[in-house]
């Protein structure tokens, strides 16, 4: 199948530009950091080569043509050769390879069961789980306008006629690969498995790296799909013996509430579920720890390397030499020859631009990038290389993040405290992170004090997130900070890990005092998947369907619908887009929702047939939907549906009563 063809060529991409740059420890991290590289890149080159090929009947295959022809030339243009091939990679620590695979294996499953649970196609319609409609109504409706529809350059379906302002890469990709012949779902769920398996194995590494264990590795990337929030006590408090208590967690269909009354307590925002119903996450955090492994070797490397540079200046100024001072000298030497060599500043340029590509794959990774590299900028060595990571990253970042903002209604103020806290104070703050975190903090405390210097000044740099969430507001909608929190939380659980691991080596006692501790970390979080498995499915039907074949059949790709505010529908679902959809959703999108509003008014309550047909065609509407949505809507206090039935032609009627009761209506062209 031509989807999975280029998959793999995407990954081949990938590994023949890594290998220039990095190293990796294992076979694992070689292929996840070459699948997300490739990812990003070939997804840049399909949609600039699609859009530059916009006026193709089919500009897809010119995309997908140009993309083949790129990686031709990547191969032809970079030997073989490798970064990892002429320098020495550094030794894994210890373990079992055996168990490496085990716990691949076991992500495997939980990363399928994750995947399907919130978004499935049976029987011909897409399956969407009832708390994530929000996120794949729109996102669905995304991947089919660029699979089906003509949405070059990027619109949003649901607010067609301006520019996105939504980081829309990944779900293009989706579109791609259905258009390459995966079935719509399996589209976004395979791109979804193979980049949460990516992301678990650098999680893994990365920990691995910074920790010299294995075993942190594999526990750190565990727990990632695990909240540390101590909601789960209250919960327990309310159940009146075991027996209940095991009934209410495993017939659970909400997350724990935290208790607090601030917007979002109740929507498990900072548990797996997120990484669920928002893909594009995924990747992009993936990538992130692509980068933060190639610093950290880097900056060790270099410290190392000063350390060594010193011992040798105090060896010059000490007494001619002994065989003792000469053992000594030997062992300088010796540690100098295996050190981790100094980077090329192209490495630390190349990681730059790898997180410059992000806003329009993930806006908040590439925010979260930019502050721990700035971090990164004062507290570690490397600082030319550094700067021109940065330098690197705004530079292809600064141009995305102006266009995702230019025309956005007026932005709200940068500075914002107390993140959706109401009435905030540092010390509400504290306990609202104290409660959120739980054991976490903990384990934290514990893994600084056992730690060098360098693992606790990077741990500082990811603290810097936890400031940002907390001083600033990045979005129209200031809820949407909690990503940084879930990045950070990512991020600790490394820490974490350690921690765990340090204890549990402790004999027995220590083992049980870190089965305890790592127990009451997860709780609430092994409560909280249990709502994904128990949440109801809603369908919408695409195959086989009515008027999703009417849809495809009988209208254009670039037609837009007057219609009622959908979120999800088979005209969306057909990639068609609406004038105005889901009003939440564009709202925080940062589009001007109240000018269209008025616009969507008038255009369902104008009563002279010219007039209307002059403010349709200058709204470039295609077709008017008029459905009971239409009919009961409140705020449209004259419905002008006997205008359009006398005047103009209808293109569809739902006589089965399926469709709410629909009638379509063609609007004549200029």
């Amino acid at each position: 199948m031509l989807a999975l063809v280029y998959l793999v060529a995407a990954t081949y991409l990938g590994d023949r530009i890594c290998r220039r740059f990095y190293r990796f420890i294992s076979i694992q991290q070689r292929i996840a950091t070459s699948f997300l590289v490739g990812l990003l890149l070939s997804t840049w080159i399909t949609y600039l080569a699609t859009l530059a090929f916009k006026g193709f009947s089919h500009p897809l295959i010119a995309g997908n043509i140009v993309f083949l022809i790129s990686l031709a030339l990547v191969c032809y243009v970079l030997p073989r050769a490798s970064l990892a091939d002429a320098e020495s990679e550094r030794p894994r620590p210890p373990g079992s390879a055996r168990w490496d695979w085990i716990f691949l294996g076991a992500f495997v499953l939980l990363a399928s069961w994750l995947m399907f649970a919130t978004l499935s196609f049976r029987e011909g319609q897409f399956q969407i789980s009832f708390k994530s409609w929000t996120d794949f109504g729109a996102n669905v409706s995304l991947v089919q306008s660029f699979a089906l529809g003509r949405n070059f350059p990027a619109q949003h379906p649901f607010f067609p006629g301006e520019l996105i302002r939504y980081h829309f890469l990944f779900w293009f990709q989706a579109g791609n690969l259905e258009f390459l012949g995966l079935n719509p779902v399996w589209s976004i769920n395979l791109l979804s498995i193979l980049s949460l398996l990516a992301l678990l194995i650098l999680i893994a590494t990365f920990a691995e790296v910074l920790f010299d264990s294995r075993v942190v590795g594999r526990i750190a990337a565990s727990l990632f799909f695990f909240s540390s929030s101590l909601s789960y006590l209250p919960f327990l408090k309310s159940q009146p013996n075991w027996r209940g208590l095991i009934g209410s967690i495993a017939h659970a269909k909400e997350f724990l509430a935290s208790g607090y009354p601030f917007r979002g307590e109740t929507w498990g925002a900072l548990s797996v579920n997120v990484f669920a119903f928002q893909r594009h996450l995924i990747s992009g955090l993936g990538l992130l720890f692509v980068v933060l492994i190639f610093m950290f070797e880097r900056y060790r490397g270099r410290t190392v390397q000063i350390e060594n540079e010193r011992a040798e200046k105090s060896l010059e100024a000490a007494p001619a030499a002994t065989p003792d001072n000469e053992d000594a000298e030997t062992q300088v030497r010796t540690s100098q020859a295996s050190k981790v060599s100094q980077t090329d500043l192209a490495a630390f340029i190349f990681s730059g631009a790898i997180m410059g590509l992000l806003p329009y794959w993930n806006s908040p990774i590439f925010v979260s990038a930019l502050a721990i590299l700035g971090c990164a900028f004062v507290l570690f060595p490397l600082r030319l290389h550094t700067a021109g990571m940065i330098a690197a990253a705004i530079a292809f970042g600064l141009p995305q993040v102006l266009l995702l903002r230019s025309g956005a209604v007026a932005s709200p103020s940068l500075l914002h405290w107390g993140y959706t806290l109401g009435d905030p104070s540092v010390w509400l703050v504290l306990k609202y992170l104290g409660w959120t975190f739980g054991v976490k903090w903990i384990l934290i405390a514990i893994a600084l004090a056992f730690l060098a210097g360098l693992q606790r000044r990077l741990f500082v740099a990811f603290t810097s997130l936890l400031v940002i969430v907390f001083l600033f507001q990045l979005s129209t909608d200031i809820f949407n900070n909690h990503k940084l929190l879930n990045v950070w939380a990512i991020l600790a659980n490394t820490y974490a890990a350690f921690a765990l691991w340090r204890i549990g080596r402790k004999k027995i006692a220590g083992a049980l005092v870190a089965i305890v501790l790592g127990g009451a970390m997860i709780l609430g979080g092994v409560i909280d998947l249990f709502p994904l498995h128990n949440d109801p499915m809603l369908a919408v039907p695409y195959q086989n369907d009515r008027l999703s074949q009417w849809l495809l059949n009988n209208t254009q790709p670039s037609d837009v619908f007057l219609t009622h505010t959908l979120l999800t529908h088979p005209i969306l679902f057909a990639g068609r887009k609406i004038f105005l959809g889901y009003t939440l959703f564009a709202w925080t999108a940062g589009y001007n929702v109240p000018a269209r509003e008025e616009i969507y008014r008038r255009m369902f309550e104008e009563r002279d047939p010219g007039a209307l047909l002059r403010l349709l065609r200058d709204n470039k509407i295609a077709y008017v939907a008029i459905d009971d949505g239409v009919r009961h809507n409140e705020t449209l206090y004259d419905l002008n549906e006997d205008v359009y039935e006398q005047n103009f032609e209808r293109a569809f009627t739902d006589d089965t009563h399926v469709y709410d009761n629909l009638t379509m209506y063609r609007v004549p062209p200029q």
